[in-house]
């Protein structure tokens, strides 16, 4: 199989069963009469943040480290960068000061947490339970005291959701939507061998580091269904839950994924990391929350801000 044949591949199979997962599950979940709150805030939060789980999950499982830890990094440089400049750019993103402030200081204090316990070159199984405790606490305060319009935007979007399943012909059974939660857990599966698999390919080929294969294409390829999102948000004018869903996936990379691949075996993390990729990841996540409080809407002016920020970012890699 060809390089580009099995990353496409692979991708392909990790965003059409994280796209399926969620859609079977919120449906699944709603028959079973969760709490919309309930399923936004665990169901889809673990869903969109799949494929991440999975190529982490099976990249440290076979001794790609680096690959691991540059997933995770890169993925939220992507989401705070990336992701934001593009929204900013197509129509001005709204700042709820309050709820930007709220999870902004804990975004602040997962990344220092998480550099913290990647400081000794290591991620033992035991700190991947903190980080999971972490979350754990995380998602209890966000359950009783949830951001503003956090409920109605979980309601609105697992309306949304669940209007898409009808609409394709897809609702059915307890039975079906447990069947296609199994095809949808096998395809991320599947994918993440491929993806992982042409990653190392593709740090061969262009002689490059695991580490930067992963700050860069593998993070920005799981981020992929993110940006697209956030670009149809805008180009609808739907900006307001912006700083929110990215805080939030941001949160979930570090404290969800870091915490579960180290519970699976210890992940190695290199002196890269360690000497740049933190401090540059922490930088990020409290430059664009003080940026987003101090500004109160990020315009087009910020937008290009944060896109020369990432593209300096990895130029500066190579």
């Amino acid at each position: 199989m060809t390089l580009a044949l099995l990353l496409l591949s692979g991708i392909t199979l990790l965003l059409l069963g994280g796209h399926y997962l969620v859609r079977h599950a919120v449906e699944l979940a709603a028959k079973l009469n969760l709490p919309p709150l309930v399923i936004g805030l665990t169901i889809v939060a673990f869903g969109t943040s799949a494929p991440e789980l999975v190529i982490s999950v099976g990249a440290v499982l076979t001794g790609h480290d680096d690959i691991v830890i540059g997933n995770i990094i890169g993925s939220n440089i992507a989401n705070l960068l990336l992701v934001l400049a593009v929204s900013a750019l197509i129509f001005p993103v709204r700042v709820v000061r309050r709820t930007a402030g709220r999870e902004g200081a804990i975004l602040t204090g997962a990344t220092v947490l998480f550099g913290w316990l990647c400081w000794n070159g290591q991620v033992s199984p035991v700190e991947g339970g903190v980080l999971l405790a972490s979350l754990g606490a995380y998602t209890a305060f966000a359950f009783l005291a949830p951001p503003k319009a956090t409920a109605g935007q979980a309601e609105e979007e697992i309306a949304a959701i669940a209007g898409a399943a009808a609409g394709h012909g897809l609702r059915g059974s307890l039975m079906f939507n447990i069947l296609a939660i199994a095809l949808s857990l096998a395809a991320l599966a599947g994918g993440s061998q491929l993806f992982v698999d042409g990653a190392v390919r593709l740090s061969l080929l262009f002689g490059v580091s695991e580490a930067v294969i992963g700050l860069t294409a593998v993070a920005v390829g799981t981020a992929a269904p993110e940006i697209v999102t956030a670009a149809a948000a805008a180009w609808n004018r739907h900006t307001d839950v912006a700083i929110g869903n990215v805080i939030g996936s941001s949160i979930f990379n570090l404290l969800g994924i870091a915490g579960v691949t180290a519970l699976v075996s210890p992940i190695d993390v290199g002196a890269q990391f360690i000497e740049a990729d933190i401090g540059i990841l922490l930088s990020a996540s409290a430059g664009v929350v003080v940026l987003a409080l101090a500004l109160g809407r990020l315009g087009r002016r910020a937008g290009l801000l944060l896109l020369t920020a990432y593209a300096a970012y990895i130029l500066q890699l190579g």
